[in-house]
């Protein structure tokens, strides 16, 4: 049966690459604690958007979406899910919420798994949720041309309570010890959860989920201010491909975790910089809004959604954001791409 050794992560030698990452976390951890008391106001803001990202973006890695004023409506908790897709998002919402709110007092356990799963499929006519697979599964990749391959083979249903009960224990007993720096148990569990695969449906969600969750419980609370699930969905072919790497004997307790846990520290390491970059303190609030817009399409050096923006500018409310972008539309600075959820805005360049 497949083991956990989280005593030394299948002999994990941590990489000049990777020790670099967690020196350049725990600076910026370290320059940020006092958050709070910097602008209470933007931080509220960049609570609330990191939510919507969060809900939206993880969903939509796997294919469940809704507009944007549909989404907003239904993390805000306006209104019911019309349809799966939205119930699907709702669940994801409540348990997101959840996490947020009571992460001190949830304990990682097989019975904490099976309760936030139940919780992320009760909008849904789901019989599956909060029940581990009945029947044996695979993890496949989807890729943007429509075709697929077979990831790799998780570990037989049957045994998948027991696989799931010895990863919560041999991880906590591993994060009470702290003899391997915590971000690499967080990165590890999230992994070895999703090799487990233990549900029918709803592993990848789970699994950023868990993320937020034991990154909160190690004192790594930067998934409140910057969706770490909106990092992922960007970076997604490097999240399968490192997915993949890190599979290659997992069965057979051979697994290498270096190639995923890397990537991780990268995605945890660019949350800090985003938040540092955007709590930038007093002067920020100086600059017109029409001029933070105009730099942010200039420096991201692509097509922007709304939401992108108003991520970006934390500082400012969406309303005022939404007037004067319409009004930058306007005066033919920028300009719109695409249309229904699909529009963003670029730089007029042809002015």
């Amino acid at each position: 049966m497949k083991e956990f050794d989280y005593e030394n992560l299948n002999n994990l030698i941590i990489t000049p690459e990777m020790a670099k990452k967690i020196g350049q976390i725990g600076e910026l951890r370290g320059q940020l604690k006092n958050i709070q008391q910097q602008n209470p106001t933007m931080l509220d803001r960049l609570i609330e958007v990191a939510k919507i990202q969060s809900t939206d973006s993880s969903n939509r890695i796997e294919g469940i979406y809704t507009s944007n004023t549909r989404l907003r409506q239904l993390v805000e908790k306006k209104t019911m899910p019309h349809n799966r897709s939205e119930e699907e998002i709702s669940g994801y919402r409540d348990v997101l919420d959840l996490i947020h709110q009571q992460y001190a007092y949830i304990p990682i356990s097989d019975s904490t798994i099976l309760t936030m799963h139940k919780r992320l499929f009760e909008f849904t006519a789901s019989t599956w949720g909060g029940h581990f697979k009945d029947i044996d599964n695979q993890i496949i990749t989807t890729f943007a041309d429509g075709t697929s391959e077979v990831r790799f083979n998780p570990a037989p249903a049957f045994i998948t309570p027991t696989l799931i009960d010895n990863l919560c224990n041999n991880y906590q007993k591993a994060v009470d010890k702290e003899e391997i720096p915590l971000l690499l148990l967080s990165g590890a569990f999230v992994f070895d959860f999703v090799s487990i695969h233990p549900f029918r449906d709803g592993n990848g969600r789970m699994s950023r989920l868990l993320m937020l969750l034991t990154l909160y419980q190690i004192g790594y609370g930067i998934g409140c201010y910057i969706s770490i699930e909106s990092l992922i969905e960007k970076t997604k072919t490097n999240y399968y491909d490192t997915l993949k790497d890190s599979s290659v004997g997992w069965n057979e307790n051979t697994n290498s975790y270096t190639p995923f846990l890397n990537y991780f520290l990268s995605v945890i390491l660019q949350a800090y910089r985003e938040l540092a970059q955007r709590v930038k303190p007093d002067e920020t609030c100086k600059v017109p809004v029409k001029a933070l817009i105009l730099d942010a399409l200039r420096s991201e050096l692509k097509p922007l959604a709304k939401r992108e923006l108003v991520g970006l500018i934390p500082n400012y409310s969406q309303i005022t954001i939404e007037r004067e972008l319409n009004a930058l539309i306007k005066e033919q600075e920028v300009e719109k791409v695409g249309g229904g959820r699909s529009t963003k805005y670029i730089l007029n360049n042809k002015k």
